[in-house]
C-alpha cells in the first residue's frame, strides 16, 4: 500500500519565522511613522512659534518707546488676559544696550551710562514637549527719540544670583528714592533703571519664600545714584532652607522654656545667628527658618549665651555641619547639659526636700554674653516631693533660683559643658 504524499502548506517553525520577520518590519515602520509625525509636529510648532515671536516685535515696534518696560514680561497660554494661543508661552525680555555692542545692559562699565542708548528685546517662545528642540528666539533694537534723556542721570544696575553664582530670572525688584521703579528681572539676572535722578535709593526683591544671605526677607540694598554712571547693585538670594533639630537632653530632664537656638557659617554677617523659641516652637525637634542655603551647611546648637556655644569649652566642638539646600529641610541634632536641683527647707531643725518649689535659671556671667531679655529660662515643672528637679539646659554658667511660699528666693550657680554636662546643686531656702 503507498504512503500518501506530504501535504501542502506551512510548519509551525516556518509560521514563527514568518510572524517575526512581519513584525520586524512593521517596528521599523512604525517608528519610521512616528518619527515622521514628530518631526513634522516639531515643524508646525516652530512655525507657530515664529509667527508669535514675529507678532511680539511687531508689537513692541507700534509701542511708544518710554512704555516698552524693561524687564521680564511672561504670557503663557493658561493666562487669561494675554492673546497666546496654546500651547505656546511667550517671554518678552527688554534690557538697556550700548551703541555697537551686541550685550545688555548688565554688561556695560559702571563709567559709561552716557553711551547708552538703546533697548534690546529679546522674545522667546516655548511649548510643551519640545524634547531637544530649541526654542524660537527674535530680537530687535529700539532707538529712543532724540533729546529724551537726561546726560546728567545716573542709572542703577540690579543683578540677583542665587547660592550658586546663576542668575536668576523673573524676580520682580522695586526701586524707591527720588523716583520709584519696578521691573523683573531678565534671563541673565538684570533689572536696569535707567536715567534716574541723582541721589539715594533703596533696591528690595521681596519673593515669598526666598532670603538673602543673611536670612533676610525681604532683601534690601542702598545705592547712590551719579550722574552719568551706573551704580551696581547685586542680591544673593534664594529659596530659604529649613533646619529641623531634635533636642537631645539627659534622661528624666525637663526642657527649658524660653530657650533660643543658634546656628552658625562664617558667610553671616557675625558668623552666626539665633532664633527665639516663639520663632522655633518650644518643643522637640525645633524648626529653625528661614536660613540662606548656603551650600557648606550650618553648624547648631542650643541657647544664645556666648559660653552655650560648645566650641567656647575646653575640648568642645560645635560638631558637624548640617547641610542646607534651597527650599529644602535638613534633620539633626543639638545637645543639653542638665542640672540636678535639690531644693531643701529647714522643718522642725531638720534639712528636708522643698516639694512644688519653682525653678528658674538664670545665666550667671558678665559682660554681656547674652542678648538682651535672653538669659533667664524657666521650666512647667515643679519640685518633687522630695524637692528634686533634673532640669535640661543649654551649656554655661547658670545661677539656679528656687521660689516657694513663704520660703523667699535663694540660689547657687553651676558650669555645664560638653565635658561635664550633668551637674549637681543644693538650694537651700
Amino acid at each position: 500500500m503507498r504512503r500518501p504524499g506530504r501535504q501542502g502548506g506551512y510548519s509551525v517553525v516556518e509560521l514563527l519565522v514568518a510572524v517575526t520577520v512581519f513584525a520586524l518590519v512593521f517596528a521599523a515602520v512604525s517608528i519610521g511613522i512616528g518619527r515622521a509625525l514628530e518631526i513634522n509636529r516639531g515643524n508646525r510648532n516652530r512655525s507657530a512659534a515664529a509667527y508669535l515671536a514675529a507678532r511680539e516685535l511687531e508689537e513692541v515696534r507700534a509701542m511708544a518707546f518710554a512704555s516698552v518696560a524693561l524687564g521680564r514680561t511672561t504670557c503663557a497660554y493658561t493666562t487669561t488676559s494675554c492673546n497666546v494661543p496654546a500651547p505656546y508661552t511667550v517671554v518678552r525680555d527688554v534690557a538697556w544696550a550700548s551703541p555697537g555692542s551686541t550685550t545688555t545692559a548688565c554688561d556695560v562699565p559702571a563709567a559709561s551710562g552716557a553711551a547708552l542708548a538703546y533697548k534690546r528685546v529679546t522674545v522667546t517662545v516655548t511649548w510643551p514637549d519640545m524634547g531637544g528642540v530649541a526654542p524660537v528666539t527674535s530680537q530687535t533694537l529700539l532707538t529712543p527719540p532724540s533729546g529724551s534723556y537726561d546726560p546728567n542721570d545716573g542709572h542703577i544696575l540690579v543683578q540677583a544670583f542665587n547660592r550658586d553664582a546663576l542668575p536668576l530670572a523673573g524676580q520682580t525688584v522695586s526701586l524707591s528714592g527720588p523716583e520709584t521703579a519696578s521691573q523683573a528681572t531678565t534671563s541673565d539676572g538684570c533689572a536696569f533703571f535707567p536715567y534716574l535722578e541723582p541721589g539715594t535709593y533703596t533696591a528690595t526683591i521681596n519673593t515669598s519664600g526666598y532670603v538673602d544671605r543673611q536670612g533676610n526677607q525681604p532683601a534690601t540694598v542702598t545705592a547712590g545714584v551719579t550722574a552719568s554712571q551706573i551704580t551696581r547693585v547685586q542680591f544673593d538670594y534664594d529659596r530659604a532652607a529649613t533646619l529641623s533639630v531634635a533636642l537631645v537632653m539627659p534622661s528624666g530632664a525637663a526642657p527649658p522654656l524660653g530657650m533660643a537656638m543658634t546656628v552658625a557659617n562664617s558667610n553671616l554677617s557675625v558668623g552666626t545667628k539665633s532664633f527665639s523659641q516663639a520663632a522655633t516652637g518650644s518643643g522637640t525637634p525645633r524648626t529653625i527658618t528661614p536660613l540662606f542655603p548656603y551650600a557648606s551647611g550650618y553648624q547648631v546648637w542650643a541657647g544664645d549665651c556666648a559660653d552655650a556655644d560648645p566650641g567656647a569649652h575646653a575640648g568642645g566642638s560645635r560638631g558637624a555641619f548640617l547641610a542646607s539646600s534651597p527650599g529644602g529641610t535638613t534633620s539633626g541634632s543639638a545637645a543639653l547639659g542638665a542640672v540636678d536641683i535639690l531644693v531643701t527647707q529647714v522643718v522642725s531643725r531638720a534639712t528636708v526636700g522643698l516639694a512644688s518649689a519653682t525653678v528658674q535659671a538664670e545665666h550667671d556671667a558678665t559682660g554681656g554674653t547674652c542678648p538682651s531679655g535672653s538669659g533667664t529660662l524657666t521650666t512647667s515643672s515643679r519640685t518633687g516631693s522630695d524637692g528634686r528637679l533634673r532640669l535640661a539646659l543649654p551649656y554655661g554658667k547658670w545661677k539656679i533660683r528656687a521660689t516657694a511660699p513663704r520660703t523667699g528666693v535663694s540660689a547657687s550657680s553651676v558650669t555645664l559643658s560638653p565635658s561635664s554636662p550633668v551637674q549637681s546643686v543644693t538650694v537651700a531656702t
